[in-house]
This record gives structure tokens, C-alpha cells and sequence, in this order.
């Protein structure tokens, strides 16, 4: 990995990119949230779809990154229910447990991207950027 990705900035005219990550994996959770902070997003956290539907009614996030399988409502579930809440906000789906359904799923109920975990970090931050990029002008 050369490193180039750092190099990009994750700005929107002038202000930093939030994202929200959800995860009921803490470890998960947090190395994202270290990553994308590291890189210079704002970023804010949840465990489960409730926790992140009550951020998002408080907090103008552009990019939700969440897990698929949780307990409760599923990672698409939560796309749904977010966008409903948050139109324009993209979001990006991640699994472990990847098929051409969910990935299906997750687009037709208003997710911009879908990532299988494991995942480097390169990958997961260049799906990112570019998913970021698509809304700017």
C-alpha cells in the first residue's frame, strides 16, 4: 500500500465529511472511527439501529457506513430507515456475510456501496471517497 489515499482531503467545501459508522462490533467499530478520524473525518458512532437512528435525527452526517447482521434490525434495515430521516445522506453497507441478494437489497433500499468484510483499509476508505465525491459538484 503506497499511501496515496491519505493524500485526498475529506472536505466538503470547507467543512469536514461526518461519518457514522455502526457496528455491534466494538473492535470493528472503533478501527474504523480511528481510521476515518486519522484521515480527518468527523466521525460519530453506534452499536445498533436505534442508537444510530437517535444520531442521525441530531447530527447532519453525509456517509453511513453500517454492518449488515446486528442484533435487532439489520445494516439494510437501517439504511431505510435513515435515509428516511436523512434523504440526501449516501451510505455504504458492510458484511461478512456477502451475496448477490443482500447487495441487491441494500441498493434497492438506498445504499450507494457495499464492501465484504474482511476488508483492507484502503479499500473501505477509497469506497468512501468516492461514494463522497459522487454529491459534489
Amino acid at each position: 500500500m503506497d499511501g496515496s489515499w491519505r493524500r485526498l482531503s475529506p472536505n466538503r467545501k470547507g467543512h469536514r465529511y461526518r461519518l457514522l459508522i455502526v457496528d455491534d462490533d466494538e473492535g470493528m467499530r472503533e478501527n474504523l472511527s480511528e481510521l476515518f478520524a486519522s484521515l480527518g473525518y468527523e466521525v460519530f458512532t453506534a452499536s445498533n439501529t436505534p442508537e444510530a437512528l437517535e444520531n442521525l435525527r441530531t447530527t447532519d452526517v453525509d456517509l453511513l457506513l453500517t454492518d449488515y447482521k446486528m442484533p435487532g434490525p439489520t445494516g439494510v434495515e437501517l439504511i431505510e430507515s435513515a435515509r428516511q430521516v436523512r434523504p440526501e445522506m449516501r451510505a455504504v453497507l458492510m458484511t461478512a456475510f456477502g451475496d448477490s441478494f443482500t447487495e441487491i437489497e441494500s441498493v434497492r433500499r438506498g445504499a450507494a456501496g457495499y464492501i465484504t468484510k474482511p476488508f483492507e483499509a484502503d479499500e473501505v476508505v477509497e469506497l468512501v471517497k468516492r461514494i463522497l465525491s459522487l454529491g459534489e459538484t
